[in-house]
């Protein structure tokens, strides 16, 4: 942090504003296409469950704006947890956010087969569904195994389409927005405020993934020390402004039962004012940043088994071989995950299926990020008095949130998430003796 105080005037630097879209821009890509009809189930209440997750992320975030002056030279988010915790829970940090990805990149697969069942009906059945996603991840691994110039390259591609569903339900949506339709399908369950909360909260924060990646900013931004809290706190406020506005849109385009049954959710409420043209153009926007991001992701969960096998944190059978651009071992067993994962939460409703994989990636993050706030507390001590206690406020509001978060998970989901964590302490054992 001190070396980057002292080049704060760099030309080459950036300001709030342009840090603030840094940080807006991680999180908001493909993770919201399938939401609005997971959370159809529990209607427009589920408002309330933005709310509840954009608090936590703003705390959350706040967290790792303390976290980048307290470990400077920490890389990524198990960097950041070993350099308070040590390294156990670093080489369980790593095996946390490995398994997250994986569980992560089959929902963006599921998004994928969804908007190709709307472009292609064939592919919409549940059988055509499965076969399709499986297809979408192979791809993926092939797109990444030919290297990084490829998949930098699909993203470049699809990324500006891609945002273009989100943004026209959040802005353009509302010309058609019927209060009628959002007010009939506000609790179909008939839920307590609380219980709505429990039921959508977790599903909401998995728009929020991605969050701690705003903390890498501070090399580049002008007054790091005054700007990257401010433009990780108003990027979260950013992409959380656009995802609840899209989404209440969409509420009232759409009744909530219809909602839950659609397997391309911004498509068929683009077809209410656009026509069935218009529905099938969002509906390929959304194919190709659903396919682009995947692309990526499949090579970042790769590349976090080799570069932590690399430095001794994961096993030496990932590690780099010589003369590799990708790591065909790392690639494969992704993959080979991936398509298990897919196999075995596969359930005759699209919508089902994805609260479930989604809700095993927040889980995991959300562990991951308790982490982090411990760490930050033992961080701290190297803070003037009046800083240590902002910064382990900030971490137990954070570790509140997340906690609260976790509690709403429901027993097959918290199963699944505890055997990456299990797995990651037992990993631990033999990287020690070795």
């Amino acid at each position: 942090m001190a070396q980057a105080e002292t080049t704060a005037g760099h030309h080459g630097r950036i300001g709030v504003l342009g840090a603030t879209a840094l940080v807006a821009g991680s999180m908001i890509g493909s993770g919201v296409y399938l939401l609005p009809a997971t959370l159809g189930a529990v209607g427009s209440i589920s408002i309330l469950g933005w709310v509840a997750a954009t608090a936590a992320a703003l705390a959350i975030a706040g967290m790792f704006a303390w976290l980048g002056p307290a470990a400077p030279q920490a890389r990524g988010l198990a960097g950041y947890v070993q350099a308070g915790l040590g390294r156990l829970f670093g080489v369980q940090t790593t095996v946390v956010y490995w398994c997250l990805c994986w569980f992560g990149n089959v929902a963006i697969a599921l998004a994928v087969a969804g908007y190709a069942g709307f472009l292609v009906p064939a592919l919409a059945g549940e059988g055509a569904r499965l076969a399709t996603t499986l297809a979408i991840i192979w791809v993926a691994v092939a797109a990444s195994w030919i290297g990084p110039r490829t998949v930098a390259r699909i993203e470049g591609w699809t990324l500006a389409l891609g945002l273009l569903p989100v943004l026209l339900a959040a802005t353009a949506g509302w010309i058609w927005f019927r209060p009628e339709t959002f007010l009939a399908s506000w609790n179909p369950q008939g839920l307590s405020a609380p219980a709505a909360i429990q039921q959508s909260g977790l599903n909401a924060f998995w728009a929020f993934l991605g969050l701690e990646c705003a903390a890498a900013t501070a090399a580049v931004v002008r007054d790091p020390a005054r700007n990257v809290p401010r433009a990780t706190i108003w990027g979260v406020l950013a992409a959380a402004a656009i995802y609840i506005a899209a989404c209440a849109a969409m509420m009232g385009l759409l009744p909530a039962a219809e909602l839950a049954k659609s397997q391309a959710p911004f498509a068929d409420a683009a077809r209410v004012g656009l026509g069935v043209g218009g529905a099938a153009a969002i509906a390929f926007c959304a194919f190709l940043r659903t396919s682009g991001c995947l692309t990526g992701w499949t090579l970042v969960a790769a590349e976090t088994t080799r570069g932590a096998a690399d430095e001794g944190a994961f096993l030496s059978a990932f590690r780099t071989r010589p003369g590799e651009q990708a790591s065909a071992v790392n690639l494969l067993a992704v993959g080979l995950l991936m398509s298990l994962v897919a196999v075995m939460t596969a359930t005759p409703t699209l919508g089902e299926q994805f609260g479930v994989l989604i809700n095993v990636a927040v889980l995991l993050s959300l562990y991951a990020y308790i982490l982090a706030g411990l760490s930050l507390i033992r961080l701290s001590r190297g803070f003037t008095p009046g800083k240590r206690l902002a910064a382990c406020a900030t971490a137990g509001v954070a570790i509140a949130c997340s906690a609260g978060l976790i509690a709403t998970g429901k027993p097959i989901e918290l199963a699944y998430s505890l055997i990456p964590i299990l797995a990651g302490a037992a990993l631990y054992l033999p990287l020690r003796r070795r």
